[in-house]
């Protein structure tokens, strides 16, 4: 199994309508750096484990676009080869994307665990995210809303 490294904002939002589950089964563990611990605040579940990139200078790069968090998670994507970054900012998403990282995004995870049957159709878990301040269009709602 891949590699799987995350941003704060898919962590958090999971812990506040309480589906890490989701995470944890889909993905069995992730990684984040000490700035995303920072930022997330809650006690991290067994299976999130903090790594930090081991060269500065592609974080201190990004850190100049980026907040702490994004550029600590893009930089440790970028020195482990074939990982998953799962990213929602904008931003953070192009430039990882240009660097040629595999992206997704909060959005993917729930399509993903709802491709691998994980989870069943629950518009109220697109409801409880919105609920979060997570910003969908009317498209993807619908379309989660069916697959989630």
């Amino acid at each position: 199994m891949a590699i799987v490294i995350s941003d704060a904002r898919c962590l958090i939002l999971f812990t506040n309508i309480g589906r890490l589950d989701i995470l944890n089964s889909l993905f069995g563990q992730i990684w984040i750096t000490s700035e995303v611990q920072t930022e997330y605040g809650f006690e991290l579940p067994d299976f999130v484990l903090v790594r930090d990139p081991a060269d500065s200078e592609i974080y201190d790069s990004l850190r100049q676009q980026l907040d702490a968090g994004e550029a600590s998670s893009i930089a440790l994507a970028s020195q482990n080869p074939g990982s998953k970054l799962v990213i929602d900012e904008k931003k953070g998403r192009r430039i990882a994307a240009e660097m040629g990282l595999d992206v997704t995004g909060t959005v993917g995870v729930l399509l993903e665990a709802s491709e691998k049957g994980l989870i069943q159709s629950n518009p109220e878990l697109v409801a409880l995210l919105v609920n979060e301040g997570f910003r969908l269009s009317p498209r993807l709602k619908k379309l989660l809303s069916r697959s989630a």
